[in-house]
């Protein structure tokens, strides 16, 4: 098993297009930095915990998007034709699903790694900023949700069709721009961006960083939800 995944690893992620993504989200994510974190967000420090969610909320559309494009190699007509094999094979084929899925799973936190140490690099040279351990939760509860639910729906998904998974990109970059109540927001832009404006200033001057119920609830149901998915799309490969 170790060594399916890495040749998942090196087919997945040590290839130009990898690469190319790679490169577009450190752009975005720094054009991101330079020209909204820089100013701060609903009227905190460019290094508020508020400003740092709402910077990630910002980078993770493009994030996502790179995965979703991982995924389109597990449910391409080659790879379907491969699985035929594979489940003919004394290979436990969830046990194969899980271990290939690993290698998108660490090419997704090699992307998040990325853009986060941009922001911390920012931080340091333009604001001369260390107190990166603020950082923790808004990257905790931005991040994981957001990636446990498109990776069970873009499996489900892909397992009907997997041009489908093209159609959940375009969904993503949507949910990204169009506005949507703040709790609910997959990315959480609304509510890094909105609901500091309602709460009073603290001795800084500037609103304390504090996740309403709603907010957590949304983000619970976006776990499980995805979990859900995730299992659902295994179950095919169970009876395989």
């Amino acid at each position: 098993m170790i060594k399916i995944l890495k040749y998942e690893i090196r087919r997945l992620l040590f290839n130009k297009f990898f690469l190319g993504l790679l490169v577009i989200n450190g752009i975005f994510a720094w054009y991101t930095l330079s020209s909204d974190t820089v100013a701060g967000i609903a009227y905190t420090a460019p290094f508020s915990p508020w400003s740092f969610g709402a910077y990630l909320s910002s980078v993770m559309p493009l994030i996502m998007i790179t995965v979703l494009f991982l995924l389109t190699y597990f449910h391409s007509k080659k790879e379907k034709q491969v699985e035929v094999l594979t489940s003919a094979t004394p290979i436990d084929a969830v046990r194969y699903m899980l271990i290939r899925n690993t290698a998108v799973t660490l090419g997704f936190l090699f992307l998040c790694l990325f853009v986060v140490g941009l922001c911390l690099y920012f931080y340091v040279v333009y604001f001369n900023y260390r107190n990166f351990a603020v950082f923790i939760i808004p990257a905790l509860v931005t991040i994981l949700p957001c990636y446990v639910f498109m990776m069970g729906a873009g499996h489900c998904i892909g397992r009907i069709h997997s041009g489908l998974l093209y159609f959940l990109m375009i969904i993503s970059f949507a949910v990204s721009v169009v506005k949507v109540p703040d709790a609910f927001d997959l990315f959480g832009g609304s509510y890094y961006s909105n609901f500091p404006l309602t709460l009073p200033a603290g001795a800084d001057g500037e609103p304390a960083f504090v996740l309403s119920a709603a907010f957590l609830t949304a983000r619970g149901l976006y776990l499980v939800i995805g979990i859900v998915l995730f299992v659902i799309s295994v179950r095919p490969v169970r009876k395989k």
